[in-house]
């Protein structure tokens, strides 16, 4: 058999392919409120706060509904896990408005290299040669989504602070495998977002631009599907090693380029395609990797 029988496997890779497909979705509406053409455009750090009240109300109604109760919650873990998230979240916004978006999320979305960094030497995990390897093809796909142009020299100061975002988001991803180990989902969810709606809350005094209906709705929307995106990626988390997950986090260029095309009418060019097609290969030989090791290791005895 070419792929593995594990369902919890499979299951991992199905939420996080969702979880790129809503996180594509926010950064798009996020762009949407940074511009012009619906309103005074709306700084990103208010775009990061309308995304956890809106979100926090969401799942406190469910929290509240369905009676769950609070089991032991770490949090010291919880507050630096949302500190993490509403940084790199903050930046990836911010940068969407201020630079191309391709740009701004291939930058961005280095974060499965820390993620993996960190996971190696916090969570103690073993990726391999051929897992880093997968890492890297993935890597390089999203580098030619970028179109490098090092001319771009007005772009520099944005694209070393998305570095710093990706690096927060890398972080986040770690915490998150060590709270899914001790804690229920939606438990998880509702703390990640009020520390995340407390935290948010101090710069948009200095931010606030009051918005318009159409802007506020579109805050409503960008609250209600990071929700989804959360719960899809700690559903992954949950499922699978921090290093073997993420890097399918890459699927998100894929959606940004299809949504981008939709909304915008921009229609994705050959590096697009050979981009796309690069980063799926990458998480192919990851998920496969187990059994290309059995088959180099048969190939090799036969001599």
């Amino acid at each position: 058999m070419l792929f593995p029988k594990t369902t919890f496997t499979i299951s991992s890779i199905i939420f996080m392919i969702f979880a790129s497909m809503f996180i594509a979705s926010t950064t798009i509406i996020a762009k949407m409120l940074g511009s012009k053409e619906f309103g005074e455009p709306l700084n990103a750090f208010q775009i990061s706060h309308s995304r956890f009240l809106f979100a926090f109300l969401i799942i406190l109604t469910i929290f509240i509904t369905r009676n769950i109760k609070f089991s032991s919650p770490n949090f010291k873990l919880h507050f630096l896990r949302s500190f993490s998230g509403w940084l790199g979240v903050s930046i990836l916004f911010g940068a969407s408005s201020m630079i191309p978006i391709s740009d701004a999320i291939a930058i961005n979305f280095t974060n499965p290299i820390f993620a993996m960094l960190l996971a190696v030497f916090i969570l103690k995990e073993r990726v391999g040669k051929l897992g880093w390897i997968a890492v890297l093809i993935t890597f390089s796909g999203a580098i030619l989504l970028i179109r490098p142009d090092f001319n771009y020299s007005s772009y520099e100061p944005m694209a070393l602070i998305s570095i710093l975002g990706a690096i927060a988001l890398g972080l986040e991803a770690t915490l998150i495998k060590l709270l899914t180990k001790v804690e229920n989902t939606i438990q998880i969810l509702l703390l990640n977002n009020s520390f995340g709606l407390l935290i948010s809350s101090i710069p948009i005094i200095y931010f606030w631009e009051t918005p318009t209906m159409y802007q506020l709705s579109l805050c409503f929307l960008i609250g209600t599907i990071m929700i989804c995106a959360q719960f899809c990626f700690l559903k992954a988390i949950r499922y699978s090693n921090v290093s073997f997950i993420v890097p399918f986090f890459y699927n998100t260029l894929i959606f940004v380029t299809i949504f981008d095309y939709l909304i915008f009418n921009t229609i994705p060019d050959k590096i697009s395609a050979i981009g796309s097609f690069i980063i799926v290969f990458g998480g192919l030989v990851l998920y496969w990797k187990k059994y290309i090791l059995i088959m180099l290791d048969k190939i090799s005895n036969r001599k």
